[in-house]
C-alpha cells in the first residue's frame, strides 16, 4: 500500500572535486559565560577544542510538526556528503564525512531533539558545513514552532533562533561551520526557502550553497 507521508529527496551523487571559496566573515558575537546569541548583529561565534562538536535542534512537541535535522559537508578532497534521516543517511564519526545523525525526532517529543556531531579530530579534513532543518510532515507555521538550535565544543556554546521566518517558508539554512584560526567559525545564516512542486528543500538549499548535489525523490522508513 503506498505510503501517504511526505516525500523528500535524498542525495544520489557528489559533484566533481574542486575548490570552494571561503565567506567574508563579520564581526564576531559577544559572549556571556559560555554561551553567545548568534543575531543578525553578531552573527559569527568561534568553539574550539577537541572531541565532538554538536549541532542540536529542539522545536516544540505541541506543534505536531516533524521537523528534520541534516547538513551538508564538503571536505577538503572535494567530495560532498550528506547527513540526514530522509534516505537513512546518518553519517559516521570516524569516516567521512566525520559527522553522525544521532536520531529522527518525528515529534519534538524528546528532550534530546536531533543532533548532528562532528568529530574534531578530523577537522583538519572538513571544508564546510552548512546545517540545515525543514519540515518532513505537518502543515505548520516556523513561527510557531519555538525551534532552537545550539551548537556546542568543549569550550563553550552558541545558540541561534529560529523564529524570524516568513510565512509559508518550510526550510532554514541555520548556519556555515569552516575551519577558523584556533577553532571552528560558526556563522549564522538562518536563510530560509520555500520547496516548490519543482525543486525540494533540500535542492534549494543546495543550489544557494554551490554544493552541486545530484538528488533523487525518497520517503522515509
Amino acid at each position: 500500500m503506498a505510503s501517504d507521508r511526505q516525500r523528500g529527496v535524498i542525495r544520489l551523487k557528489p559533484k566533481a572535486p574542486g575548490e570552494s571559496p571561503r565567506p567574508t566573515l563579520p564581526p564576531a558575537a559577544e559572549r556571556t559565560g559560555r554561551e553567545a546569541l548568534l543575531t543578525k548583529a553578531t552573527p559569527l561565534g568561534l568553539v574550539s577544542g577537541r572531541g565532538v562538536l554538536q549541532a542540536n535542534l529542539n522545536w516544540s512537541a505541541a506543534s505536531g510538526a516533524d521537523l528534520d535535522l541534516g547538513c551538508l559537508v564538503e571536505l577538503t578532497d572535494g567530495s560532498t556528503h550528506v547527513v540526514q534521516a530522509l534516505g537513512n543517511s546518518f553519517g559516521a564519526l570516524d569516516a567521512p564525512p566525520y559527522t553522525l545523525l544521532d536520531q529522527d525526532d518525528r515529534t519534538g517529543a524528546s528532550s534530546d531533539g536531533e543532533t548532528v556531531r562532528t568529530n574534531l579530530e578530523h577537522r583538519a579534513k572538513i571544508r564546510r558545513i552548512v546545517v540545515y532543518t525543514f519540515v518532513y510532515e505537518g502543515a505548520v507555521d516556523f513561527r510557531s514552532l519555538g525551534a532552537t538550535v545550539t551548537v556546542t565544543a568543549s569550550s563553550g556554546a552558541l545558540r541561534i533562533l529560529l523564529d524570524d521566518a516568513p510565512a509559508g517558508a518550510t526550510a532554514c539554512a541555520i548556519a556555515q561551520i569552516t575551519a577558523g584560526t584556533g577553532g571552528m567559525d560558526v556563522r549564522r545564516e538562518v536563510r530560509w526557502f520555500t520547496a516548490t512542486q519543482w525543486e525540494s528543500n533540500q535542492q534549494l538549499i543546495d543550489r544557494a550553497y554551490g554544493f552541486g548535489i545530484e538528488w533523487v525523490w525518497a520517503t522515509k522508513d
